[in-house]
């Protein structure tokens, strides 16, 4: 028998029970009023027969746990256990180890300074490490810090700043009874920032002191009630500083293990606490232990770090994330994120552990460490500085910018689905830029819908770094349009052979001069003309004719190529890339034709995946996979926001600081310690109804990789773009009816929400329009498309992670009776653009990537 054992009997039999703690009692309260004057013999004899226990068992269990179990009625409990309503059960480890007293903790209010607490369940995990490092990161962005010693037994915090603790006054110690005073001292200032760290070590370092620490270590074990009160001292101490002295943030470095002197302090002085853990599941045993930290501030329970030796820090991230055990600590953070939602309980849906990737923070050996035990922040590793924010970020630790400066609004400029009429601030990220170097080797330009590549064939060809020849539907700067009369006009002219048709149209372009190709009125008298010609005469021209004709040019020619992807019916698709990619190598590979004539492609990336051409050989060292990280995307977003007539309009000091930058954003050079203070004045820092940092939430919600994976994020600037023009049109909406979309000069959390859903509604739309050409539901076109459309509808409701087979039977039964076989083979297209994966570590089962779950609103199953 085992006290969670006692404790779930107990509950299955009786209707009240309650748990106290009074240290070092744990007591397991059954209210009955049945018990109402029975003897204490006869309610021991229910209680046992109830159960099915023996005497002696509970005995047993008693003694050994320091359990005591109280029977009494309603009026008793109010009276004779009165001693015990004082007593909170969250300042030891012993009752938080049941899930129900976490769940009962009440979610208090925020502290007015906040505090975050580093804690490890083993040792040699870098948490005192991490902790000065961090602290030397936020100094030098302006931030007063002050770090505690908790570490009663190990004390080593002042070391790493080599800091000489001599008085009892400046030490953990003295705030817990062995000094009057409270005196921290200043250990790290940067020069030239007004951010400085301050210590309070635990104790002094003077030998004479030795005697005094181990009673103060023995007390502190005895009684719990000790380090609370040291604590909320210096609570106080900090609380009466002047507003120009205070400390900004207060970090606390603890013991390892379920050490008592944990939670008291926690609970003094709530904040997220920063857990230390192993990627391998040696730390599953302690998941009962960071569920307990977890409860203790649910509105920011906390993340994760886990210290790796492997230098090869990106494949290990990347294994680290998807193992089981990982994935389960995540699944425990995400239950205390949900109690402290703002939206009722009933309303609130975990968040799957993929979608709190970034709460999951890696930290690598460093060579900086080997040299000094607290180096700067700027020796170390990229990799660990980058660390360092992605934790700071997960935290909520960012300040918004002072806004003084005023801005005449702009008008907001024309935009389109596809980006083909996007007038926004081109953002050219060094991984883009490659593509606009001089002869630049680059053919084919590939990435998920929605990463930028129309954008980016817009402004090549703005320009002059290429000629449209076959262009998306709504481009207006030349070139066959996509799936338009003029392209079936051409096509019909081939008899529909493919092949003919790039043929075609590649001698189209070479017989125009190149102001004809980006001249969209020309274009239907080209196909006119080529189409009139005699059909022997277009049956003889071959590639030797083309190039002889391109070499008379002498001058070398590059061709664009975008819009594929809805050019011709699904059950052609395949076929028609397939010439396409031939059509390009024949060029590659003639020696004559090559020199005079160079094609770029544009292509979704699934559908160059999908070729059964040897598509690695022919692509090696030409091919630029479209991935936007996070600094590149937030220079995007910022870009989208200045040139935004409602931002202008209601956020102009923020508007004109973003123009001042503007040479910065075109380049995608402005970092996190620029945007993002930024961004959090316009935006509230956290979302409430989820309970997550909005720059967390940007990071996860709009990113089918979690954020800043080492492997590059992907994000989608299309669904950004859309999600900033929602902001203005919901918030305008509501300005109309007089209803508040502002909360403290920023904008309210659900506006932010409300727009995301939109926004994801519309992504979804988009990429549905382009299933209708991948999904070979039904040969009809139109009926293809109207199927397509009800199998995307049918994923409402349904949960995710899910068994591939089971879902398909669900899907073809939704839609008519799809043959199933059909329904298998549609779904794995859509795992190849995306919205699908396979489960990292539920083999047989798959799940929506985190970007379409909630676009296709389906249900997160635990």
């Amino acid at each position: 028998m085992t006290v969670s054992e006692l404790l779930r009997l107990c509950r299955e039999k009786f209707n009240r029970i309650e748990v106290r703690y009074a240290h070092p009692t744990l007591y397991i309260i059954v209210i009955d009023n049945s018990l109402d004057g029975k003897s204490e013999e006869d309610r021991r004899s229910k209680l046992l027969a109830n159960i099915e226990l023996e005497e002696v068992e509970l005995t047993k269990l008693e003694n050994s746990s320091g359990v005591s179990v109280e029977l009494v009625s309603e009026a008793e409990f109010e009276f004779e256990l009165s001693f015990l309503s004082g007593r909170e059960k969250d300042t030891h480890w012993l009752p938080l180890m049941d899930e129900k007293v976490r769940n009962s903790l009440p979610v208090l209010g925020p502290e007015q300074v906040n505090a975050i607490h580093f804690y490890g369940f083993k040792g040699g995990q870098a948490r005192s490490t991490v902790l000065a490092l961090l602290a030397k990161l936020l100094a030098s962005e302006g931030y007063k810090i002050l770090v505690v010693d908790v570490d009663i037994e190990a004390p080593s915090l002042d070391l790493l700043f080599d800091s000489v603790a001599f008085d009892v006054g400046t030490t953990l110690m003295g705030l817990c009874g062995w000094s009057d005073t409270v005196e921290p001292v200043t250990a790290f200032a940067p020069l030239g920032k007004e951010g400085k760290i301050d210590v309070i070590a635990c104790r002094p370092r003077s030998e004479n002191y030795d005697m005094d620490f181990a009673a103060f270590a023995v007390r502190a074990s005895l009684d719990i009630s000790i380090i609370r009160e040291g604590i909320a001292k210096l609570k106080q101490h900090v609380l009466n500083m002047s507003t120009e002295q205070r400390y900004d943030l207060v970090l606390f470095d603890h013991r390892t293990g379920i050490a008592p002197s944990v939670l008291p302090a926690l609970r003094e002085w709530r904040g997220p606490t920063v857990v230390f853990v192993r990627p391998d599941g040696l730390s599953m045993q302690a998941e009962n232990t960071f569920a307990s930290l977890f409860s203790q501030n649910p509105e920011n329970p906390g993340a994760f770090v886990s210290f790796s030796l492997d230098f090869d820090e990106g494949k290990t991230a990347k294994q680290n994330l998807a193992l089981a055990p990982v994935q389960q600590l995540l699944q425990t953070l995400s239950e205390a994120i949900a109690r402290g939602a703002e939206a009722d309980a009933s309303e609130v849906e975990l968040l799957p552990p993929e979608s709190l990737e970034n709460y999951w923070v890696s930290w690598y050996a460093d060579r900086a460490l080997l040299t000094s035990v607290s180096p700067q922040v700027e020796m170390l590793l990229k990799v660990n500085i980058d660390s360092l924010r992605q934790l700071r970020d997960v935290l909520g630790i960012t300040k918004a910018v002072d806004l003084s400066a005023m801005t005449i609004p702009r008008e907001y400029k024309p935009r389109s689905p596809s980006g083909a009429v996007d007038q926004g601030w081109f953002i050219e990220t060094p991984e883009i830029n490659r593509l606009f170097l001089p002869h630049s080797t680059i053919s084919y330009v590939t990435g998920r819908k929605g990463t930028g590549k129309t954008r980016i064939y817009k402004e090549m060809v703005k320009r002059g770094l290429g000629e449209p020849m076959f262009s998306a539907a709504d481009f207006q700067g030349g070139g066959i349009l996509s799936n338009s009369p003029l392209q079936h006009k051409l096509l019909d002219a081939c008899e529909g052979d493919f092949r003919k048709f790039w043929w075609a149209l590649l001698g189209i372009c070479l017989e125009s001069p190149s102001e004809h190709t980006e001249a969209q009125d020309g274009w239907e008298q080209l196909v006119t003309d080529w189409c009139n010609l005699p059909q022997a005469q277009r049956d003889e021209r071959s590639t030797s004719y083309y190039a002889s004709k391109a070499y008379a040019g002498r001058s070398k020619r590059t061709f664009l190529i975008d819009g594929i992807e809805t050019a011709v019916p699904s059950s052609r698709l395949r076929e028609f890339v397939e010439e396409l990619l031939l059509f390009m190598l024949t060029i590659q590979s003639d020696s004559k034709l090559s020199a005079v004539v160079f094609v770029r492609l544009f292509l979704r990336a699934d559908l160059l995946q999908a070729s059964a051409q040897n598509i690695e050989q022919q692509t090696s060292l030409r091919r630029l996979e479209l991935r936007w990280d996070s600094d590149g995307i937030f220079n995007f977003v910022l870009a989208r926001i200045e040139q935004s007539a409602w931002f202008n309009k209601h956020f102009p000091p923020v508007c004109h600081l973003i123009g001042e930058k503007l040479d910065d954003i075109r380049a995608g050079r402005l970092g996190p310690s620029e945007y993002e203070p930024l961004l959090l004045s316009i935006f509230p820092k956290k979302l409430r109804r989820n309970n997550i940092q909005t720059i967390t939430f940007f990071d996860s919600y709009f990113s089918d990789a979690g954020g800043d994976s080492k492997e590059g994020a992907s994000f989608y600037p299309r669904l950004f773009e859309e999600f900033v023009h929602n902001i203005a049109l919901i918030s305008q909406a509501r300005e109309d009816k007089k209803q508040d979309f502002l909360e403290n000069g920023r904008l309210m959390h659900g506006v932010v929400l409300e727009a995301h859903a939109e926004a994801t509604q519309t992504f979804i739309d988009g990429v549905t329009q382009e299933l209708h050409g991948s999904l070979e539901l039904d040969e009809d076109a139109r009926r293809n498309a109207e199927l397509v459309k009800q199998m995307i509808d049918s994923f409402e409701g349904l949960t995710t992670p899910f068994k591939f087979e089971e879902t398909a039977q669900i899907v073809s039964g939704s839609i008519g009776g799809i043959d199933q076989n059909k329904v298998r083979a549609a779904l794995q297209r859509m795992r190849d653009v995306g919205i699908f994966e396979a489960h990292p570590n539920r083999p047989g089962q798959w799940r929506a990537g985190r970007l379409y779950k909630s676009a296709l609103r389906m249900k997160y199953q635990r």
